[in-house]
């Protein structure tokens, strides 16, 4: 696989600033390519396996050597990581989609919690998480992704209050980091086995989200 040669000022800013970070991650356009190939066929394999693909089968399905997995990653748990966070970060478009069609605020925090608790990544993020306890890189793998979730998941609450005009009595930053603790603490609780984790209305009470008495 190879990238095709443009100009920068044909390309738009966003897709300009992306390149330049990916090539000084990985010094050359190239490797910039080979970086993507292969989260991306991680990606697929987290999505189709119960359990972590091995490196061999990483390797093979992005058509690299086993080594340039260590090469461009530091290492398998650090790129697990990295991998589930994309699908998460993905599947939270699920998230908005699903907020657009509520006009309340109760239904709003009531369809946020239930499609939260139905991603299909989560559990493979959760999986990833518990996998990098032992590796710094991933770990600081780990404390990057979740702070874009955590700022993206703001700045949606942000504006969705904007539009409607509502209000959170703890503040949109207390309630995206509550909220988001809660659906990994259901997920892990979950995965273990373990009955009597959190509920839609447990999730969907910790956004403090509310209509402002004072728009009426």
């Amino acid at each position: 696989m190879t990238l095709q040669t443009c100009t920068t000022n044909k390309l738009p800013q966003t897709v300009v600033s992306r390149t330049i970070r990916l090539v000084a991650l990985t010094g050359t356009p190239r490797g910039a390519a080979t970086r993507s190939r292969i989260r991306a066929a991680t990606m697929r394999l987290l999505q189709t396996h119960d359990g972590a693909p091995t490196v061999a089968e990483i390797a093979a399905a992005a058509e690299v050597y086993p080594n340039q997995i260590t090469h461009h990653f530091g290492s398998k748990d650090r790129l697990f990581v990295e991998a589930a966070f994309v699908l998460l970060l993905r599947d939270t478009d699920r998230l908005q989609a699903a907020g657009r069609r509520m006009r309340t605020a109760e239904s709003f925090r009531s369809a946020i919690a239930r499609t939260a608790l139905a991603m299909p990544s989560l559990p493979r993020v959760v999986a990833a998480v518990a996998l990098a306890r032992e590796r710094s890189d991933a770990q600081e793998e780990v404390r990057r992704a979740v702070g874009i979730l955590f700022r993206q998941s703001e700045r949606y609450l942000d504006r969705v209050l904007r539009e409607r005009g509502w209000i959170s009595d703890h503040g949109t930053a207390r309630d995206v980091t509550t909220f988001w603790s809660a659906v990994f603490g259901a997920v892990l609780l979950s995965s273990g086995g373990i009955p009597g984790g959190p509920s839609v209305v447990d999730l969907a009470a910790t956004l403090t989200i509310r209509a402002d008495p004072a728009a009426r």
